[in-house]
This record gives C-alpha cells, structure tokens and sequence, in this order.
C-alpha cells in the first residue's frame, strides 16, 4: 500500500488546485491496481473544493467500486471524513440517476 502525506504536497485544503497535486498522485497508484492510503495528518479541515478536485474527480477515470477497494484515508477527523463521504454519495447518486433515466 502506498502512503500519500498530504502535508507533504500541498501547504492547505483549500482550493482546487490544491485538491489537483494530490489527484493526480493518488491517479498514479490508482492506474497500477495499488492501493493508496491518504494521511489527513497535520490537516484539521478541507474544503469542498479540494474533496472535489482530489477525489471526486477521480470518478471521470475509475469507477466507484474501484476507488472505494483502492483507496483509504488515515489520520483524519470526523469532519473530513464526512464531508468525503457525502460528496462521494451525492456524485455517485446523481450519475447513477442520469443513466438511468
């Protein structure tokens, strides 16, 4: 399994640019079939922005199901797993909606 620090990327959550340096890493792993653990470490929050552009926009490329057995997250609070968590539901939900109307 691969370790991604965020801290040692990118200097905050903030934006989308931010959200960009770390998808592109984890897409790295991803496209090998590697499992990638992001540590939240030294990280109190992050904004829906970063959520978007590091992980949600991985869906343009991998399915759910393979994002969800490759990808994990360690040394992170409540309040950013949360807000992974509802992003990745409300996209998933919606595209699951659109194909099937």
């Amino acid at each position: 399994m691969v370790m991604i620090k965020v801290i040692d990327h990118v200097n905050q959550c903030y934006s989308n640019s931010d959200g960009d340096v770390i998808r592109v890493l984890i897409a790295e792993y991803l496209g090998k079939g590697q499992k990638v653990s992001v540590s939240f470490d030294k990280i109190d929050s992050v904004s829906t922005s970063f959520v978007n552009s590091a992980f949600i926009d991985l869906l343009e490329v991998y399915t759910f199901d393979m994002i969800r057995q490759l990808l994990g997250f360690t040394d992170s609070s409540k309040s950013i797993n949360d807000l992974i968590k509802k992003r990745f539901s409300f996209e998933v939900n919606e595209r699951n909606t659109l194909l099937n109307v």
